[in-house]
């Protein structure tokens, strides 16, 4: 029974609600229907109203409009007379600008033609003196030449003389150089000769008294093959092969000593024909060219045509330890 009371109670506060709902939603139509109203007086009043400030403002405009309009037309007017009276005035100072125009342009021409002519005087009278200095510079040049000729004539004529007496001693003194090497190489040949013997000898157990006594071996060359011989060798230099030699020499036994002797007698004559300063002026080359020198070298810078006659010095040098050798090179002594 409580819920048949709980439901029955329920549905009659379901009604008293519904009831309710619909006397306020009855109120707010009418509320709404009287504000709907209000607002459409209250439009119609505002719109009266706007219509009556919309004539007042047309009513001003025009008014304004037409007061605007008098005023751009006095404007006008006033702009239009200033524009007149500037063109006026534009006119009349281009008419006098064309007479001031025609003015400088006339006086300008007569200018022109004052200087032109001016001109071509100064012209005419250049050229006069251009001519004139012209021709006294081709006489000049036409002396100079002559003068010129003369004096290169002389000179020649003179280096001629100089030239013929210049071939007459330098054959003369090659005369003289020639008959020199012919003795010294036939000195030097004389000692490499019986070097070569005494070599032979020595190798072949006898002992033998002076190099012009000593009969060479079958396989000993002439002298002049002899001296020639080192210079057909690619690989080894000449003046390699005719000092390193007598080394080989020392390394013999004992009893070449004896042989050897004869072979230095050779030698002082040798240096003798060279200069007593000879061996001071190799040593000096040899000094300023630490980099070494070849024999054949020391022989250029010291103007020796056979470069075979320093054989003994540099032999007598490298024994006395002023030089070192190194392959074909002589150094400083370290």
């Amino acid at each position: 029974m409580a819920n048949a009371d709980d439901l029955k109670r329920l549905a009659e506060e379901m009604v008293g609600a519904y009831e309710e709902r619909v006397s306020v939603i009855s109120d707010i139509k009418q509320e709404t229907a009287n504000l709907i109203g209000a607002f459409g007086k209250s439009r119609e009043e505002m719109a009266g109203e706007m219509r009556t400030r919309l004539a007042k403002f047309k009513t001003d405009l025009n008014a304004s409009e037409d007061e605007r309009k008098k005023d751009d037309q006095a404007e006008i007017s006033d702009r239009r007379d200033y524009i007149m009276d500037l063109r006026d005035k534009a006119g009349k100072l281009i008419d006098e600008f064309g007479k001031a125009h025609g003015d400088m342009a006339q006086t300008l021409r007569a200018e022109l033609a004052k200087f032109k002519s001016d001109l071509d005087a100064a012209e005419d009278e250049r050229k006069k003196t251009d001519q004139g200095e012209v021709k006294q510079r081709r006489v000049n040049i036409e002396n100079l030449l002559s003068d010129f000729d003369n004096v290169h004539q002389k000179m020649a004529d003179d280096l001629r003389a100089e030239l013929a007496k210049f071939k007459s001693d330098l054959g003369a003194a090659e005369d003289e150089r020639k008959k020199t090497d012919q003795g010294e190489t036939r000195e030097m040949a004389k000692a490499w000769k019986g070097l070569i013997s005494s070599m032979q000898a020595a190798r072949g157990g006898s002992v033998v008294a002076g190099p012009v006594e000593i009969e060479a071996a079958v396989e000993v060359k002439t002298v002049e093959e002899a001296i020639e011989e080192p210079e057909a060798v690619a690989e080894e230099p000449a003046e390699e092969a005719a000092i390193e030699e007598p080394e080989a020499v020392a390394e013999e036994p004992a009893e070449e000593a004896a042989v050897e002797e004869p072979v230095e007698e050779a030698e002082p004559e040798m240096e003798e024909a060279e200069g007593e300063d000879l061996g001071g002026r190799i040593l000096d080359l040899i000094e300023d060219n630490p980099e070494g020198l070849k024999m054949t070298q020391i022989a250029d810078m010291l103007d020796i045509e056979n470069w075979r006659t320093l054989i003994p010095v540099m032999r007598e040098l490298l024994n006395d330890e002023e030089l070192k050798k190194e392959g074909t090179l002589y150094f400083p002594p370290e």
